[in-house]
Formats: C-alpha cells, sequence, structure tokens
C-alpha cells in the first residue's frame, strides 16, 4: 500500500481490491505484457493530437492484448468516449488495461464524464480547470465490477496528467495544460501492486520521489508516454533509482514506435518494453526469439536489471517476464527472462504483419544498391560468414572480439547455459544504451556497426594468413561452446578459439591467458585450440598458448597461468 500524498489506492476510495480478478496481481512467477507501440500521422500535433486512423489501431490492439495479464497503450493513443464501444475491456479473464488517451478540451471532457457515470462507476479526482488552461490529458484504467468488493457496475479509474512536457518538446502542453494532482495504485491490500503515471509525470520531484519510494518495495510502475527522448537522463536516472535495491521490481513503458513528420531525424521515439530486477542473470536461450520479433534484450549490471525493448514502427508486441513472487524458487527459477513472444505490424486495416526484423547495417550503400553487386560490401560478406542465428552471431562476434565477462560465466560449471550478463555487446551502461555489434537501431554505443564488421573480418582474414590455412567462424556458436567460435578448415576440423588483443600490453596479455585457461577447463567434453591476434601499431601477429597449441595435449589450471615461473605463455603458431 502506498504511503505517498499523491498515490491514491482505489481500494481506499471505493471497496477492497480483489486479488483474483486479475491474473496480474496472483502469484504465478510469469507475467505475459502485451505493448502497444503505435506509429501513424498525428494531426494537431502543436495545439490538440489526434492520431490519423487510431481507432481502427486500438481496436486490433485489444484483440490481441486478450491472452495477457497486462496490457499498455501510450499517451495520446486511446480516446476516452471509444470505453462505451470496447465491452472487452471489462470482460472475464481480460487484462488489466491501461489506456493512455489524447488530450481533451476541459469542457469536453466535463460532457464525457457525465456521460460515462451513466453507465460505470467512476474513481478518480474532480476534472482540473484551472483558469486560463485549455485541456487535460486523462490516462484511464478500466475495472471490472467483481475487482472492488461492493462496486456493482464497472469502473473506470481516470487520472490525470500532473506535469506539462517541457516547452521545447511541446510548448502548447507546458503553457495550457490543466493538470492533475494525483495518481493511481491498484492492487490489493497485501502483496506487489500495480501504480500508474503518465510521460513527464516523471518531472514531477515530489510525485517522482513516492513512485521510487512504491517501486523499490517490489511492485510494478506502468507508464505510458509520448517521449521523442526516452534515454533522458531524468528517465535513465529514475529507473537506476528504482533498481538500486534487492526487491522484485518492475518497470513497464509503453511509447509511439515513429511519429511521421516531426523531427524525423533527430528524435528516437520506441523502446516500449519491460525493465525486471534480476535476482539471477536471466540465459541466452530467448535471445533469437526475441530478436526475431523485432527485439533487443539488455543488461544493466550495475543495477542489477534487465530489460528487453520493442523497435517496431508501429505495432503490437506480447512479452514476457518472470517476476520472483512470494514463494522460494531455485536459482535458476528466479532469472527474469525477459523476452517477446510475437510482434504484430500494422496491416492497413489491422496488427496482423509480422515484424520485418532489425536492421542489421547502416551503410549507406548497402541501403542504395543491389548488395549482391558490391565487391567490397562488409555487410554481404560478414553475413556470408556469421552464424544464421542471430544469438549465435552476437557470441561469436564477442568471443572474436573478446567482448565477455569470463567471471559470470559460472553457467559452465553447471552446464545449464551462460548468462546475459557474461556478453559484454549485450550490457547497457549507465545510459541505457546498448553495444549490440550488428543490431541497428538509435540508442547505440560505441563501436559503429560498420567498424565491427571490419574488425571481424580482418581478424579472420589476418588469422587464416597466420595459420597457414583458412579459419573459419563456426557455423553455429550456442553459448555452451564459448569460447570456441571457429574451425580450421583442414582436414582435421579442429575447434578453435580465435580472440583479436588490440595494443597489448604485459598485464592485457597475461589478463587473456588467464581467461582462456579458466574457460579452456570448462570445456571438459571438448578439446579446442586457443588463437589470439595480437594487432598493434607496429605489426600483426598470431600467437598460440604454450601447452594449448596442441589439441591433444591435457588441461591446464588457471593457476598455471598465474604461478611463479610458469610456463604458460603465448608462443608463435604452430602452423
Amino acid at each position: 500500500m502506498p504511503d505517498g500524498d499523491d498515490i491514491h489506492s482505489v481500494d481506499r476510495i471505493a471497496g477492497e481490491f480483489q486479488r483474483s480478478t486479475y491474473s496480474i496481481f496472483e502469484d504465478s512467477r510469469e507475467k505475459d505484457i502485451a505493448l502497444w507501440q503505435p506509429g501513424t500521422v498525428v494531426e494537431d500535433i502543436q495545439s490538440l493530437p489526434s492520431p490519423r486512423e487510431a481507432k481502427q489501431r486500438a481496436e486490433s490492439f485489444l484483440s490481441l492484448a486478450n491472452s495477457c495479464d497486462l496490457a499498455v497503450a501510450p499517451e495520446w493513443s486511446y480516446s476516452v468516449d471509444w470505453v462505451r464501444d470496447h465491452n472487452e475491456l471489462f470482460a472475464n479473464e481480460s487484462p488489466l488495461f491501461v489506456l493512455g488517451c489524447r488530450p481533451v478540451e476541459i469542457e469536453e471532457m466535463r460532457e464525457t464524464l457525465e456521460n460515462l457515470n451513466e453507465d460505470f462507476r467512476v474513481i478518480g479526482e474532480d476534472l482540473p480547470d484551472e483558469p486560463g488552461k485549455e485541456f487535460v490529458t486523462p490516462t484511464i484504467i478500466p475495472l471490472r465490477a467483481d475487482a472492488l468488493d461492493g462496486v456493482d457496475d464497472p469502473i473506470i479509474v481516470i487520472q490525470y496528467k500532473t506535469y506539462p512536457m517541457s516547452e521545447g518538446a511541446n510548448p502548447n502542453e507546458a503553457d495550457n495544460l490543466a493538470l492533475g494532482s494525483r495518481i493511481h495504485h491498484f492492487g490489493p491490500s497485501s502483496g506487489p501492486g500495480i501504480v500508474v503515471w503518465t510521460c513527464s509525470d516523471l518531472l514531477n520531484e515530489d510525485l517522482r520521489d513516492q513512485v521510487i519510494t512504491y517501486a523499490q518495495r517490489g511492485n510494478i510502475v506502468v507508464h505510458p508516454q509520448c517521449n521523442p527522448e526516452p534515454f533522458h537522463p531524468e528517465w535513465t536516472d529514475f529507473r537506476s533509482r528504482i533498481f538500486n535495491n534487492r526487491n522484485d521490481v518492475t518497470y513497464v513503458c509503453a511509447n509511439w514506435g515513429n511519429v511521421p513528420g516531426v523531427d524525423e531525424d533527430e528524435v528516437q521515439w520506441g523502446y516500449s518494453g519491460v525493465y525486471q530486477k534480476a535476482q539471477e542473470w536471466s540465459s541466452l536461450v530467448n535471445y533469437d526469439r526475441t530478436y526475431n520479433n523485432a527485439g533487443l534484450h539488455g543488461a544493466s549490471l550495475s543495477n542489477h536489471a534487465e530489460y528487453v525493448w520493442t523497435l517496431v514502427d508501429d505495432g503490437v508486441s506480447k512479452l514476457r517476464v518472470r517476476r520472483e513472487g512470494n514463494s522460494s524458487a531455485p536459482a535458476q527459477a528466479r532469472r527474469p527472462e525477459p523476452q517477446i513472444l510475437s510482434t504484430f505490424t500494422w496491416g492497413g486495416s489491422a496488427y496482423d504483419e509480422p515484424p520485418g526484423g532489425i536492421d542489421e547495417c547502416g551503410c549507406e550503400v548497402c541501403d542504395n544498391c543491389d548488395c549482391q553487386e558490391c565487391s567490397n560490401c562488409s555487410r554481404l560478406e560478414r553475413q556470408r560468414q556469421l552464424p544464421d542465428m542471430p544469438r549465435d552471431a552476437e557470441i561469436v562476434t564477442a568471443v572474436t572480439l573478446w567482448r565477455l565477462e569470463v567471471d559470470e560465466m559460472d553457467g559452465l560449471d553447471t552446464r545449464w547455459d551462460v548468462p546475459l550478463a557474461a556478453l559484454k555487446n549485450l550490457q547497457g551502461n549507465g545510459d541505457e544504451e546498448l553495444g549490440h555489434s550488428f543490431a541497428v537501431h538509435e540508442h547505440r554505443r560505441g563501436n559503429s556497426v560498420e567498424k565491427n564488421s571490419r574488425r571481424l573480418l580482418e581478424t579472420f582474414q589476418a588469422a587464416s594468413e597466420g595459420y597457414g590455412r583458412s579459419v573459419d567462424p563456426a557455423g553455429r556458436c550456442g553459448p555452451l561452446d564459448i569460447p570456441i567460435n571457429a574451425t580450421d578448415n583442414g582436414e582435421r576440423g579442429v575447434d578453435i578459439s580465435l580472440s583479436r588483443l588490440d595494443d597489448p600490453t604485459a598485464g592485457t596479455r597475461r589478463q587473456r591467458l588467464t581467461d582462456i585457461a579458466k574457460l579452456w577447463i570448462h570445456q571438459e567434453q571438448r578439446n579446442f585450440k586457443p588463437l589470439v591476434l595480437m594487432v598493434s601499431a607496429a605489426d600483426t601477429q598470431l600467437k598460440g598458448i604454450d601447452g594449448l597449441e596442441d589439441v591433444t595435449n591435457g588441461k591446464v589450471e588457471p593457476e598455471d597461468v598465474t604461478a611463479s615461473g610458469s610456463q604458460v605463455k603465448f608462443v608463435e603458431v604452430n602452423r
């Protein structure tokens, strides 16, 4: 139950909330969440925004959400008066809907409320009506009549945006929005609950502190928004704070995928998704499913949280996340495993088209010509060499460029999997920027896709020259294969671990030896040949490791690497 003055619990306003009414409040760990990320022209965007063809999209979203526990639509996407036409919002077994709505002029909203009171129990503060203000921005949460004890009619909870967008983002809202003064908590008197707020409510400092305190107790925050800067420091700082504890925190955001004609070259939009506290790091088992449904999976090591985003411009995605729940569970069951189960994009009359996937190259040459005719197309060459599965391609690259957190690979001991946090290219930094090797999206960090492709190809080409015959990326490279990412193309077909070490120093050489030795002893059933390409301004050398250059030799222990007078060292390759 929230303590904040500005967070009102619906069961204190009406009857006691019934836990069994909505599956999102049950103790089951896995929760399915439908997120609507629309993309269409928005008329009158600097006055009263009105998306085109929004009702068709809304109806398609509602039909796709019916098997979920929670369904969220972003700010501006729904219209309050449509609730009369959508009985599915109150159907038995329906998800809990959170619907961000378009702005409404104050007098029109007053008339809408009068009409709604005829058929529904309406819960919410009095309509804001500040002198000189013109409109409100509502968010509605429809509830079945049996959700609250002693209530006979279907329920609509309405809350109004408490803080405007900045003047730079929307000057009309900054000048003319009438502000609400509270948001709502949903859920039973004991156990996890949900709090809902809208977009720039986050800029309301008092309210933000209350939501942070509420979230940190292990609750769910639902945040519909229309946000051209989803990674603004205010937002990333908020998420960092709510996960700065050990409780079972979940954050769900629904944003617009694209708003054609509005600063197309400058805004990011998108990144609707779910963020979950990770008591144990998830595996990579669901990486391909998420990727093929136009999503990306990331981890924040500093906050011990994971997140999954949908990157479609106009679509509905069904996500799944595992909350820890109230009962005890083994470590493997405590992994949140966020993933995207399915995505459908707008097909002209409904969300019924499969996603086109994620672009894998930002090269302008590739985008404007037939790649089959490009003699030096790095994307074509890379795609030809890497495994077909996105996860395997990411692993091959992580090993080759040594983007590994070796100490996080405890999964190799138990042989179940390697955790997400073991690949540095899947980690977000403090600003939640991701470094996936090939996925092109607005919010990357560090090296470009083009540079990663070039370094990868250069490494395999130089290794082949130094080795005396072709060294090729492995056709398949699952998590349990790490660090084996390549194969000797000769008759023996020897497994190889090929990695690159740029500007080697005595310290980085020793660390690479130690890391490889740690991974070597985990591969109990397979021998492999470690090769390290050392690249400096002066020269490029391919090195093996003494004692490991012959795959018929026995294992070495990590302590052999660091022991005084150790014989484990880099040596010339036995061609």
